[in-house]
């Protein structure tokens, strides 16, 4: 099952030099933790608690690797959430009551 997980900063609140520069770490340290990045979204093939225990392991791990005027990564965040895959809709696409399969014959 695939389970996402969605990461923004506070970019109207801190600098965006110190937000870009976070979120490269961050991105790196989901990387290596084994999510597929997508926008503000990672997403990994684990449970619900596996997914989120590995996330915010990965953010405490940064943390603990900061400068210190830097700590407390968490003060940066403005989302930090996570969701089942399959509870996602995709509004790009019909509805699908309004799909429908024309069967053709090729001549």
């Amino acid at each position: 099952m695939a389970y996402a997980i969605v990461i923004n900063l506070d970019y109207e609140n801190h600098p965006a030099e110190v937000c870009s520069e976070l979120w490269n770490v961050i991105k790196l340290g989901m990387l290596q933790a084994g999510f597929t990045c997508d926008g503000r979204r990672f997403t990994i093939n684990m449970s619900e608690h596996q997914a989120c225990k590995k996330a915010r392991r990965v953010i405490d791990d940064i943390e603990d690797h900061l400068e210190y005027h830097r700590k407390h990564l968490y003060r940066f965040m403005k989302d930090f959430y996570a969701y089942d895959m399959e509870a996602t809709s995709n509004l790009l696409l019909p509805a699908r009551e309004e799909m429908a399969v024309k069967v053709g014959v090729i001549a």
